[in-house]
C-alpha cells in the first residue's frame, strides 16, 4: 500500500464511543445474591394450576395415584415464555408430547438398567441441541429428564398399564396446555405487543446511552431486543391484510428498526442533552405499547417531538412512531428484517464439527450417561434422583455458572429436605396433598427468577411428594437419608465433569469466531459497493447480524471459564467491541458504497490479515490501513479495529 494511506494514524477519536470496561464473571458469592427481577406471579399461579389441578382430578375420581402421574405432565407448562400464542400452541404441544414420550421410555425400561442409562443421556443430549440451535430459552432438557426419571419408580406391572400411565401425563399435559393458552381469550396480541414495547424500551436505553461507556453494551442488547421483536412478529403469523391492529404492529416493529438504523449511522451527531431529551419520548412510546389494545388511541406527544432540537430525519421518525400509536395510516418503509431462519435451517447449521451447540449437547449427554451410570452401581433408593441433580446443574450457562448451581442446588435442596420432612410427617392427604403441590410450585416459579438456590428450596419438596405420595411408609425415610446422597453426588459429577469436558471450549473458539466475522464484514462490505440483488443483501445482512450477536454472547461465556486462557483472552475486549461497532454500522448502511477496484483490492487485504491476527491472537501485520475519501465513518471504524488488534494474547 501507499505511504499516502497510512490511516492507522487517521482521527477518530469523534467517531467514537469510549469502551466500557470488559464485563466480569460473577463470583460465587454470586450464588447467593438476589436478582431485582420482578415476581411473575399469573406464571407463578398457572403452574401452581398446572400441577395440583390433576392431583385433585385424580382425588375427586379417587385415584390419586393416577392424579400424581398426570401432574408429571403439568410440568409441560414450564416450557411457556413470552412468544406469540400461535408459537407457543406448537412449542408446548411438542413439549407435551416430549415429556409424554419420555415418561413412556422410562416406564418401558425401568428394569433395564444399561438401557436407562444409555436414554439419560440420549434425552438430555438431543434436547440441549434442540433448545441451543434454535435459541429457546427456558427449562432445556430438565423436565424431559424428570418425566423419564420420575416413571422408572412407578411401578407398571404390563404394557396396558405403561399406556395408561403415558396417557394419564399426556392428559395432565393438556391441561395444562390450555391453561398456557388461556390468555389468548383476553389478549390475543399481548406476547407480540409487548415484545415490540420491550425493544423501545431497550432502544431508549441504547439512545440514551450516546457517548457514554455503556453505549456498546446497550448497542448489543438493543440489537438482540430488536431480533426478539421481529421473531415474535413471525411467529404470531401476523396477517397485516386482515387485521389493522396487527398491521399497527408491524409498522412499530418496522419503526424500531429504522430508528435504530438512524441513530447508528448518526451516533456522533448527538449531544447528552438531545439524547436524553429522545430517549425520553421513546420511553413514552414504550409504556403506552405496553398497554396498547385494539382500538385503543395512545396519548399524543406531537408537540413534544416538535420541540425537540433534533435532526429532521430523526424528527420524522419520531413522528412516524407517534401517528401510528394514533392509527393513522403510513407508508411502509423497508429496512433490516432482523430474522432467524427457518427451524429446518436453524437445526441443519449447528450441526457440524465446530458447532459450540452439538459440542454442548454431547457434552450434556456423555456426562449424564456418567452420572446415571454411577446411580446404577449403588443401591440408594430411588438413585435416578442423582442423573436429575446433574441435569439441573448442567444448565448453567457457562462453568462459573454450572459451579455456581451445583453449590446452589446442594445447599438449598438440602434445606428443602427439611420442608419436604416436615410436611410429610403430617402425613398429608387427598385435597391436602393437591393444595400443598399448588403452593409449593407457585412458589418455585415466583421466587426462582431472585435466586436459583432459592427455588431450589422448593423445587426437592414438591418433587418428591409428587413421586413418593403413593409410598408412605418410604417417603420419611428416604428424604432424609437418601436425598442428601443423591444431590452431593449428582452436583459433583455435574460440576466436575463440566470443568473437566468443557473448561476451554469457549476460550478455544472465540479467535476463530472473532477472524470469522471480521472476514465476513470484508465480504459484505464489498458485496454492498457491487451486489444489486436486494434478497441476497438482507440474506446476507441476516447473516452477519446474526454472527454479531453470537461473538459477543460467545465472549460472555469465555469470561465464565476457569482457564489461564480465559484470563488471557479478555484482552481481546476492544477487538470485541471494534468488531461489533464496524458491523452494526455496515448493518446500518442501507445504501450500496462506491468503491474503486483499488479499493476494493486493498480492503479484501485489510480484512484478511485483520482476521488472520485475531485467530492468531497477534497484531496485524499491516503497514497502512486503505484510505476511503468518501467514507470517513467506515474507515474510522475499521482502523478503530486495526488498533485494538495491537495485542499479543
Amino acid at each position: 500500500m501507499s505511504d499516502d494511506k497510512k490511516s492507522p494514524t487517521y482521527n477518530h477519536t469523534e467517531i467514537h464511543h469510549k469502551i466500557e470496561a470488559s464485563p466480569k464473571a460473577p463470583g460465587i458469592k454470586a450464588a447467593f445474591r438476589f436478582n431485582h427481577a420482578s415476581s411473575p406471579w399469573v406464571r407463578g399461579i398457572s403452574s401452581g394450576l398446572s400441577s395440583s389441578l390433576p392431583i385433585l382430578i385424580g382425588i375427586l375420581f379417587d385415584h390419586l395415584q393416577y392424579g400424581l402421574i398426570a401432574s408429571i405432565g403439568g410440568f409441560t407448562y414450564l416450557y411457556t415464555k413470552d412468544e406469540p400464542y400461535a408459537q407457543r400452541a406448537v412449542k408446548l404441544f411438542l413439549a407435551l408430547l416430549g415429556v409424554t414420550l419420555c415418561f413412556t421410555l422410562g416406564s418401558l425400561f425401568a428394569d433395564v438398567a444399561w438401557m436407562k442409562t444409555i436414554l439419560f443421556g440420549v434425552i438430555g443430549a438431543v434436547s440441549v441441541y434442540i433448545f441451543g440451535a434454535l435459541k429457546i430459552p427456558g427449562p432445556s432438557a430438565m423436565f424431559f429428564v424428570l418425566s423419564f426419571a420420575v416413571s422408572t419408580s412407578i411401578p407398571a406391572p404390563n404394557l396396558q398399564s405403561v399406556f395408561l400411565h403415558a396417557g394419564l401425563v399426556f392428559l395432565g399435559g393438556a391441561l395444562s396446555w390450555c391453561i398456557s393458552m388461556s390468555g389468548w381469550l383476553i389478549n390475543p396480541r399481548g406476547p407480540e405487543t409487548a415484545a415490540v414495547a420491550k425493544a423501545y424500551r431497550q432502544l431508549a436505553s441504547f439512545v440514551g446511552s450516546l457517548g457514554t461507556e455503556s453505549f456498546h453494551a446497550e448497542q448489543h442488547k438493543t440489537v438482540v431486543e430488536l431480533r426478539a421483536a421481529e421473531t415474535a412478529m413471525k411467529q404470531a403469523k401476523i396477517n397485516r391484510k386482515k387485521s389493522s391492529f396487527a398491521h399497527r404492529l408491524f409498522l412499530l416493529n418496522q419503526k424500531a428498526e429504522g430508528l435504530f438504523i438512524f441513530v447508528m449511522a448518526a451516533a456522533n451527531d448527538f449531544n447528552p442533552a438531545v439524547s436524553k431529551k429522545a430517549q425520553a419520548v421513546i420511553e413514552t412510546f414504550a409504556s403506552e405499547m405496553a398497554t396498547l389494545k385494539k382500538h385503543k388511541k395512545i396519548r399524543d406527544v406531537r408537540e413534544e417531538i416538535e420541540e425537540l432540537s433534533i435532526k429532521e430525519e430523526l424528527r420524522t421518525l419520531l413522528l412516524d412512531v407517534n401517528d401510528v400509536l394514533q392509527m393513522k395510516e403510513l407508508k411502509e418503509t423497508e429496512y433490516i428484517q432482523f430474522s432467524q431462519g427457518s427451524v429446518k435451517a436453524r437445526l441443519k447449521a449447528a450441526f457440524h464439527k465446530r458447532s459450540y451447540v452439538l459440542k454442548n449437547a454431547l457434552r450434556y449427554g456423555i456426562i449424564m450417561i456418567v452420572a446415571a451410570a454411577v446411580a446404577y452401581t449403588t443401591n440408594i433408593p430411588r438413585s435416578y434422583w442423582i442423573p436429575l441433580t446433574c441435569a439441573g446443574v448442567m444448565l448453567g450457562a457457562t462453568v462459573r455458572a454450572t459451579v455456581q448451581r451445583g453449590i446452589q442446588r446442594s445447599v438449598g435442596t438440602i434445606l428443602g429436605i427439611l420442608i419436604g420432612t416436615g410436611i410429610l410427617m403430617l402425613e398429608p392427604t387427598g385435597i391436602v396433598i393437591a393444595l400443598i403441590v399448588f403452593v409449593l410450585q407457585s412458589t418455585i416459579e415466583i421466587v426462582i427468577v431472585k435466586n436459583y438456590a432459592l427455588g431450589t428450596l422448593f423445587i426437592t419438596p414438591n418433587a418428591l411428594l409428587i413421586a413418593e405420595s403413593g409410598h408412605p411408609d418410604k417417603a420419611i425415610s428416604y428424604f432424609t437419608s437418601a436425598r442428601v446422597i443423591d444431590i452431593v453426588i449428582g452436583s459433583i459429577i455435574g460440576v466436575v465433569g463440566t470443568v473437566l469436558v468443557f473448561k476451554r471450549a469457549s476460550s478455544l473458539r472465540l479467535p476463530y469466531l472473532l477472524g470469522d466475522v471480521i472476514r465476513k464484514e470484508g465480504q459484505f462490505l464489498e458485496m454492498l459497493s457491487t451486489e444489486q440483488d436486494e434478497e441476497k443483501i438482507k440474506r446476507e445482512r441476516n447473516k452477519l447480524q446474526g454472527e454479531l450477536v453470537n461473538l459477543r454472547a460467545l465472549y460472555d461465556n469465555v469470561i465464565g471459564e476457569y482457564s489461564k486462557t480465559a484470563v488471557k483472552l479478555e484482552g481481546l475486549w476492544p477487538a470485541v467491541v471494534a468488531t461489533q461497532q464496524l458491523g452494526y454500522m455496515l448493518l446500518a448502511s442501507y445504501e450500496g458504497y462506491e468503491l474503486s477496484e483499488t479499493e476494493k483490492r486493498e480492503l479484501k487485504e485489510t480484512f484478511a490479515q485483520l482476521a488472520a491476527a485475531a485467530e492468531q491472537k497477534r497484531a496485524p501485520k499491516l503497514s497502512s490501513v486503505p484510505t476511503l475519501k468518501h467514507y470517513p465513518i467506515i474507515q474510522g471504524e475499521i482502523v478503530a479495529l486495526y488498533e485494538s488488534l495491537q495485542v499479543e494474547i
